[in-house]
Formats: C-alpha cells, sequence, structure tokens
C-alpha cells in the first residue's frame, strides 16, 4: 500500500508533539509537585505510540489470504478507525484516547492549580452599614 510523503511528515509531527507533551507534562509534575501533570503524560504518550503504532485494515495479508472476508473482521485498536476531517488522516482509536486523556488531564490541571501564597489579593475591607443603607 502507497503512503504519501505529506502522511509521513504528519506522522512525525504528531509523534514529535505527543513526546513533547509528556517530556513538558513530567517537568511540570516534578516542578510543580502536582501528580495531575502526569495525566497529561500519559495521555501524550498513549497519542505519540497510536500513532506510531497505526496499521491499516484490512491488512495486505488478510486480503491476500483470506480475500473479501477479511473486510467483515472487527478492527482492533491499532487499526485506522476514525477519520480526522481538518487534516485529513485517519487515527487509530489509542492515538484519540491518548488526545482526549491529555485533553482531560490539561484541563484538571487547570482547574485544580494551587495559587500560591503569595499572588493572592488582599480583600478590600467592608465599609460599616449605616442607618439609612440597612433594610
Amino acid at each position: 500500500m502507497y503512503t504519501s510523503t505529506r502522511d509521513v511528515v504528519i506522522g512525525i509531527v504528531c509523534v514529535l508533539a505527543g513526546c513533547g507533551v509528556a517530556a513538558a507534562s513530567v517537568h511540570a509534575a516534578r516542578r510543580t509537585r502536582n501528580w495531575l501533570f502526569l495525566v497529561c503524560a500519559v495521555g501524550g504518550l498513549a497519542f505519540a505510540v497510536g500513532v506510531a503504532g497505526q496499521r491499516v485494515f484490512p491488512s495486505e495479508d488478510a486480503q491476500r489470504l483470506q480475500g473479501t472476508l477479511a473486510s467483515h473482521h472487527t478492527p482492533g485498536p491499532w487499526e485506522s478507525g476514525v477519520q480526522i476531517p481538518v487534516i485529513g488522516v485517519d487515527a487509530t482509536p489509542v492515538a484519540v484516547g491518548g488526545f482526549l486523556l491529555a485533553v482531560v488531564g490539561l484541563s484538571l490541571v487547570l482547574f485544580f492549580e494551587a495559587v500560591p501564597e503569595g499572588d493572592r489579593p488582599e480583600p478590600a475591607p467592608l465599609e460599616p452599614i449605616e442607618d439609612g443603607d440597612a433594610v
């Protein structure tokens, strides 16, 4: 089966991006001691592995041995499964799951990020209530 140069370049960029996300997440987890960054790291690694381990369904060997019956088998997690419309490539369920796990991890990190004590603004003092303002 022919693979275009465009597909190879997109695959390389995706694997580098997944590995970069994983490395940055592990560094941030170690620096901030926030273990939620590790969820992003696992998602980035799963994305990179899903892109690198992608296979075509049905494979050429299965088509040669089984003929038309090969297309009736159930595809596994490593076969091309999801069409991404913007860039026009197929993604495996492992890669899509890794991407979603990285996004969920980033959401958790941003949602539960602790604000350091020195950066918290002091609340403004309340003015006393006068008799005319009381209800």
